[in-house]
């Protein structure tokens, strides 16, 4: 299986879209497996197409070391991230969102998830008005799911949707 395929995730509307590549997924699976029953998770960055319709996701964080992890809760550290983020803002890559797993759980966004993200797109720090959220679930060695969602304008939550019968060969 190739590295360089991408997987994309689509509002029912076509309005917001996401392209990740399969090594940035396998990448953050190996965070999650990591993690054993704790929750991780990270930011995600890239850039948006021309018409601002799709994010093109270039790389993924792995958890901040001053990150506080739990069975069922996550505070995301900032240890790094600025450096790493002034680099790739060089490139004309940008913060785009959050990445979060439950390990051994459900992909669906939890309060404290929607929470976090409309703070991140309120807030003037991040410059992110519609931040994504990819949630990983399950067990990352072999049953795992992956959601991907947008918060828009700060207020709603659109769940992207992406072919997840795509992963059934997909193994790390």
């Amino acid at each position: 299986m190739s590295k360089n395929k991408n997987y994309e995730y689509w509002s029912p509307d076509r309005k917001f879209g996401i392209v990740i590549k399969e090594w940035h997924i396998t990448k953050i699976l190996e965070e999650c497996k990591n993690s054993g029953y704790r929750e991780t998770g990270g930011i995600v960055v890239g850039y948006y197409t021309e018409n601002l319709d799709c994010a093109i996701v270039t790389d993924v964080s792995f958890s901040p070391s001053d990150s506080k992890h739990g069975r069922s809760w996550f505070y995301r550290g900032v240890n790094g991230l600025q450096d790493w983020l002034n680099r790739l803002w060089n490139r004309k890559e940008y913060y785009l969102g959050e990445w979060h797993f439950h390990p051994f759980a459900s992909a669906v966004l939890s309060f404290p998830d929607k929470i976090q993200i409309k703070k991140i797109a309120k807030s003037k720090s991040y410059s992110c008005p519609e931040p994504i959220l990819f949630i990983i679930a399950g067990d990352p060695k072999c049953e795992w799911k992956m959601h991907a969602y947008v918060c828009e304008k700060g207020k709603s939550f659109i769940e992207l949707k992406g072919n997840q019968s795509d992963f059934d060969s997909f193994r790390i």
